[in-house]
C-alpha cells in the first residue's frame, strides 16, 4: 500500500516549544505582531503565567479551556499555557454567534475561558464559566479594591447573566492572571519541558470544533502524540523549514492554523500574525508578505488563489516576494494560470499540497517544484507522511486495486481520538482497523491510487448529487466547467426548479465571459463531454464564491433563492434600462443619486439588489467583490473611497450615507 513506516514518537507540543524559550534560542523574536516584537523567553513566560492562573482556577489535567483571543501574541500563550497544565484548549472565535459560542461550550464541558474583551451585546445566557482575563503580556492587573494580596479572583459559580449585563455575553474584567514569580504559582515538576515528555499518548491537545451535518457543530479531540509525529515529521522531510519567517493567516478555529503556529515555534522560527484587515484582502496580503519578508505561508486553497491573481493583477507586488515555501490545504487544488504565474514569479519556491482535516492532522502530502508550467492542472494529494496509513476502499471496506475510486481512509498516528462527547457519531466515522490495530477514519472523501502509489483526490461522496433520476457526482461537471478557458471558479449543486430536482451550476466568470449569453455558450460546452441527464438545468453567475470562516468555499450559502438563474437556450434577455430612465425615477437630491449608483454598484457586482439594510457580506461580498464594489463606486461618483470603508459600511444605507459625507467633505457636486 505504499505507505511510509511509522515511529513511536512521544512528547509534547508544549514542551518542544519551552525548549527553544530555555535553550540557545531564548532570545530569538518568536513572535511579531504589528510593531511588537516577543521573543521565545517572553513567550515562555507569558504561557508559565497562564498555566499558573488556570491551575489556581482549578484547571487540571483532562479538562477542555476555552481560548476566546484574537489573533495575538497573548492567544499563543494562551494555547501553550492550557496544554502545559495537562488541559486541551478549545479556539473560539470571537466573531461567532452566541448560540454558536454557547453550544461549544456546553459540548466541550467547559468551565473556564480565557478571554480579552467583553463581546458585543448578545441575546440569551449560556452555560456557566468562569473566565480569566488576559491582558497584553499576560500579566497581572491590579484593581485597587482587590488589595495587593488578591491579584487573582476565580467566579466558578457565576452565570454569564452574573458576569456582564443581560445583553452581553460572558467576561469579567475581575478575573486576573497571577504574575510568573509570586510565590507557590508554579512548582519546577509542572513547568519542566523535559518532565512533559512522558506524556501518555492520549492525552488531549485541543479540540476544534466543525460544521456538523445535523447542523450542531461537532468537536474533534487531537491528542499530543498525533500532533508531535506530524511535527517531527514536518523537521525531518523539510529541514529547515520551521525556522523560516512564517506568516500566521489561518482562524485559530481552523485546523490548519495549529501546522502555521507550531510548526514555526518547534522549530525556532519567527511568526508574523497579520491583521484580520490584511488576510481578508489579496492586495494587502500581497504588500504584508512583501514588506515583512516572508518566507513562508499556510494558506487555504481559495485565499492561494486568489492572492495569484492579485500578485498578477499587480505585477510590482511580486518584486519584493521572498517566499520559499507554499503550503496549501482544504480543497482540490486545481493549478490555475494564475497560480503557475505567480510561482513563475518566484523562482525556486515549492507549492506543498497538504491532505488533512478536522479528524486527523495532515495525512498526505504531495510537493510541486520546478517550472509551474509542467505542473499538472489538479495536483495529486501525494503518499502518506510518517505513522500514517491510508487506504482506498470499497463499500465493503475492502481495499480497491490500484486506479479504482474508492474512498479514502486514514488510519495510524495522525487520528483524532473521536468526537467530544458524541460516542455514536465517533463510532461511526472511527470505526474498528480492518488492515491492522487500531480505528480507520472513514473521510467519506473519493480517491484514486496510481499505479505509483500516489493518490488523486477526486471529490466527497457526499457529493454525488441525484437529478432526474440519475446519480451525478458534482465534482466531474465541476472539472469539466473549469476546463473551459473563461470560467474562474465553479460548483454544481441541485436546487428545486419548477417543482423538480435539478442540477445548478453556480460559476463565477472571468473577462470576456458576459453572464447574459454564457448559459449557452457553457451547456454546448459541457455537451461534448457529458451526457444530457448530467447537464445543468440553470446557471447562476456570481461574482464570488461566499467562504467559511477556514477560507473554504461555503457550499451551503450558494442557495439559489437570490441569485439570477439563467437557462440554456432560453431565449434572448430583455434588454437593460438606460442609465438616464433610471435616473428619471430617481430623488434629484445628492442623497437619493448616490442611493441609485451604489444600488447600480451593488448588482452590477453581487448580481442582486439587496434590501437597504442586509449587510452585503451575507449576501456572498468577499474580499475580491468587495475591491471591485469600491473600485465600481470610485469610477462613477469620483470620491476618494477607502476599501476599509466597505467593510465599515457593509449595507446599502451606511455606504450610502458613508459616500455623501465624503462628497461634501471634498466638496463635490453629482
Amino acid at each position: 500500500m505504499l505507505n511510509q513506516s511509522s515511529a513511536a514518537f512521544r512528547g509534547t507540543v508544549h514542551a518542544l516549544v519551552a525548549r527553544q524559550g530555555r535553550g540557545a534560542r531564548a532570545d530569538s523574536v518568536a513572535l511579531v505582531h504589528r510593531s511588537r516584537r516577543v521573543s521565545y523567553r517572553d513567550l515562555d513566560a507569558m504561557a508559565v503565567r497562564v498555566a499558573a492562573g488556570l491551575r489556581r482556577s482549578g484547571v487540571r489535567k483532562g479538562d477542555f479551556v476555552g481560548v476566546r483571543l484574537p489573533r495575538s501574541p497573548e492567544a499563543v500563550a494562551a494555547m501553550l499555557g492550557v496544554m502545559s497544565t495537562g488541559a486541551a484548549y478549545v479556539p473560539i472565535d470571537p466573531a461567532d454567534p452566541p448560540e454558536r459560542t454557547g453550544h461549544v461550550i456546553a459540548a466541550a464541558g467547559i468551565e473556564v475561558i480565557v478571554t480579552t474583551e467583553i463581546p458585543s451585546p448578545a441575546s440569551p445566557a449560556m452555560p456557566a464559566v468562569s473566565a480569566l482575563m488576559l491582558p497584553e503580556g499576560c500579566h497581572p492587573v491590579t484593581r485597587p479594591r482587590y488589595g495587593p494580596d488578591t491579584p487573582y479572583l476565580t467566579a466558578p459559580d457565576l452565570t454569564l447573566a452574573d458576569l456582564m449585563p443581560a445583553e452581553y455575553g460572558f467576561a469579567t474584567p475581575d478575573l486576573l492572571a497571577p504574575d510568573l514569580y509570586e510565590p507557590d504559582f508554579c512548582d519546577p515538576d509542572s513547568c519542566d519541558p523535559d518532565g512533559d515528555l512522558a506524556a501518555e499518548d492520549d492525552l488531549a491537545a485541543y479540540a476544534v470544533f466543525t460544521s456538523g451535518s445535523t447542523g450542531a457543530p461537532k468537536g474533534a479531540v487531537m491528542t499530543h502524540a498525533a500532533l508531535v509525529n506530524l511535527l517531527r515529521w514536518h523537521e525531518r522531510v523539510r529541514p529547515g523549514g520551521g525556522r523560516l519567517r512564517t506568516a500566521q493567516l489561518c482562524a485559530l478555529s481552523f485546523d490548519f492554523a495549529f501546522h502555521e503556529i507550531f510548526s514555526t515555534l518547534c522549530g525556532g522560527g519567527t511568526l508574523v500574525i497579520a491583521d484580520d484587515e490584511t488576510r481578508h484582502s489579496p492586495f494587502a496580503l500581497a504588500g504584508f508578505l512583501r514588506d515583512e519578508r516572508i518566507e513562508r505561508v499556510f494558506a487555504p486553497v481559495t485565499l492561494l488563489e486568489h492572492l495569484a491573481r492579485a500578485v498578477t493583477e499587480n505585477p510590482d507586488d511580486s518584486s519584493g516576494l521572498r517566499l520559499r515555501e507554499v503550503v496549501t490545504t482544504g480543497e482540490q487544488l486545481r493549478i490555475t494560470r494564475p497560480l503557475r504565474d505567480l510561482f513563475r514569479r518566484l523562482p525556486g519556491a515549492r507549492l506543498h499540497n497538504h491532505y488533512g482535516a478536522t479528524e486527523f492532522q495532515d495525512a498526505t502530502t504531495w510537493t510541486l517544484a520546478g517550472d509551474p508550467e509542467e505542473w499538472p492542472a489538479v495536483a495529486p494529494i501525494g503518499r502518506p507522511i510518517d505513522g500514517v496509513q491510508v487506504h482506498v476502499v470499497d463499500q465493503h471496506l475492502a481495499e480497491v486495486a490500484p486506479g479504482a475510486v474508492g474512498e479514502l481512509c486514514v488510519a495510524g498516528a495522525g487520528l483524532a481520538r473521536g468526537y467530544l462527547r458524541q460516542p455514536d457519531l465517533t463510532a461511526d466515522k472511527f470505526v474498528p482497523n480492518p488492515f491492522g490495530p487500531g480505528r480507520l477514519y472513514r473521510t467519506g472523501d473519493l480517491a484514486r491510487r496510481r499505479p505509483d502509489g500516489v493518490l488523486e483526490h477526486l471529490g466527497r461522496t457526499d457529493t454525488q448529487l441525484k437529478a432526474h433520476g440519475v446519480r451525478v457526482e458534482a465534482g466531474e461537471i465541476e472539472a469539466l466547467l473549469l476546463g473551459h478557458p473563461l470560467v474562474r471558479q465553479a460548483v454544481v449543486l441541485t436546487a428545486e426548479i419548477d417543482g423538480q430536482r435539478s442540477l445548478v451550476a453556480h460559476v463565477v466568470p472571468g473577462a470576456g465571459l458576459d453572464p447574459t449569453t454564457a448559459a449557452g455558450q457553457l451547456d454546448a460546452f459541457l455537451a461534448r463531454g457529458l451526457p444530457r441527464p448530467m447537464l445543468p438545468a440553470a446557471y447562476a453567475f456570481r461574482t464570488a464564491f461566499p467562504l467559511t470562516s477556514s477560507g473554504k468555499t461555503d457550499r451551503r450559502r450558494l442557495g439559489v433563492e437570490q441569485a439570477v438563474l439563467r437557462m440554456p437556450f432560453s431565449g434572448p434577455e430583455p434588454e437593460p434600462v438606460s442609465e438616464s430612465e433610471s435616473e428619471s425615477d430617481v430623488d434629484p437630491d445628492r442623497h437619493g443619486l448616490v442611493t441609485a449608483q451604489v444600488r447600480r454598484s451593488v448588482l452590477r457586482v453581487l448580481g442582486q439588489t439587496p434590501t437597504p439594510d442586509i449587510d452585503l457580506f451575507s449576501l456572498g461580498l468577499d474580499s475580491l467583490s468587495a475591491i471591485l464594489l469600491r473600485r465600481a463606486l470610485q469610477d462613477a461618483l469620483r470620491c476618494e473611497l477607502d476599501q476599509e470603508d466597505i467593510f465599515k459600511y457593509p449595507t446599502e444605507n451606511a455606504l450610502t450615507r458613508r459616500i455623501v459625507s465624503i462628497l461634501e467633505r471634498e466638496g463635490e457636486g453629482l
